[in-house]
This record gives structure tokens, sequence and C-alpha cells, in this order.
């Protein structure tokens, strides 16, 4: 059975999509995982060679740490859940993840301050499109005050 995908990062907008994706899942009796990328593209840039191995850890650690809490939530509405961790840049490590396996749909949450635009400018609607162009899945975003 294809499964709901929370991507998950730190803030109020991922709290509030993964309560909506436990609630979604479990009405749907799908399987539900959350997905955490570690974003190697800002070590590219602005972290001196030295330190990217350090500072890649530290991400990876917090995304660990982010999963776990999302876990608990699943588990605390008696919903089973896995949880999966990537490193690369985020848009093509999550486009790959919904690719290589059997998924339904991708939820996102936006973050805290941006607000649904009708013409569809903001970046987290722009990125939703790109996702859902490359992949084919349909992506469902998560505003904090929707929750």
């Amino acid at each position: 059975m294809s499964g709901i995908v929370c991507a998950t990062r730190g803030g109020e907008g991922s709290r509030a999509v993964q309560e909506a994706a436990i609630q979604r899942a479990k009405a749907e009796a799908r399987p539900l995982i959350f997905l955490y990328v570690a974003d190697t593209h800002s070590l590219d840039k602005d972290v001196v060679k030295e330190l990217q191995t350090a500072v890649l850890a530290e991400l990876t650690w917090m995304g660990e740490t982010l999963l776990r809490m999302a876990q608990r939530r699943a588990d605390a509405a008696q919903l089973p859940s896995e949880v999966r961790i990537r490193q690369g840049h985020v848009r093509q490590e999550i486009g790959r993840f919904l690719m290589e396996n059997d998924v339904s749909l991708l939820m996102l949450g936006a973050p805290r301050g941006t607000t649904a635009n009708v013409f569809g400018d903001d970046a987290i609607e722009q990125f939703a499109e790109t996702i859902q162009k490359e992949t084919h899945i349909p992506v469902n975003i998560v505003r904090p005050d929707q929750s």
C-alpha cells in the first residue's frame, strides 16, 4: 500500500504538518514515513572544508532528533511510522526518495509567516509545484495556522 511522506525540519510548520500527516495516515490506513534531509547545499559555500564533516554530522544528529520527536507524536496517536534521513540537496533528495518508494502523497509544512498565495509564487508553493511535476506525486502544504 502506498504511503504518506511527511517532510520534516524544525519549526512550527513541521509540527503542524506532522499532526496533519498523522491524522491523514490514520484516517486512510496508510503507512507514514517522516523524512528529513540534512542539506549539504549550504555546506558548499558557507562552511570551510575542514568544518564540513563536523557540520554535516551535527545536521544529521539534529535530523535524527527531529524524526524521533515526530515518531513519538505518531506513537502517541497509536500510528506506526518509519523515519528516514538523507543527506544532500533538499529538493533532489525529496524527489529521489519519492521516486524510489511507493508514495501516494508528500506533505510539507510551510514556514511560519507564509500565507497561501493565489498566484502560487510563495517559495513553498513553488517547491511543491516542482516536486509534483518531477514525480507526479501530489503535494499537500500545511500551514501552521491550518492545524
